[in-house]
């Protein structure tokens, strides 16, 4: 079974549905049950990225959307990371990219260092300044 990894604007035409055409062959590329479709982290950061800044979806809006498309059979993510990432960013008033980061902390059992004191405000973090 072929594998294909996706860019963020074929992720963004099917959540947007801006060209149906385009949306509709995106619906099938990840209904297919045969289908390996790679989606790497950073992509989901751009899409998240590009979701909130050119098309401004709301938090919300892009947490369900992304936490509904990682969980399609044929998307092949890094679901506990991305799953662990969304639901912090959704729960505190923080960044995405500091949500990953502490999802990647946790899984890891790694302390983060930084100076961002944002940090401190999520439970089971260690922060610290070099």
């Amino acid at each position: 079974m072929p594998k294909k990894l996706l860019d963020a604007n074929i992720i963004i035409r099917f959540l947007v549905s801006d060209d149906p055409n385009k949306a509709n062959r995106v619906e099938k590329l990840l209904a297919g049950q045969n289908n390996k479709n790679i989606l790497v982290d950073i992509v989901v950061a751009e899409i998240i990225w590009v979701l909130g800044s050119y098309y401004q979806f709301d938090k919300s809006s892009i947490i369900e959307s992304l936490k509904a498309l990682i969980h399609y059979k044929s998307i092949v993510c890094n679901k506990t990371l991305l799953e662990s990432a969304l639901t912090l960013w959704e729960k505190y008033n923080i960044s995405f990219i500091d949500a990953y980061l502490i999802s990647v902390a946790k899984l890891k059992s790694l302390n983060i260092y930084s100076y961002d004191v944002k940090f401190d405000k999520v439970d089971g973090v260690k922060r610290q300044e070099p």
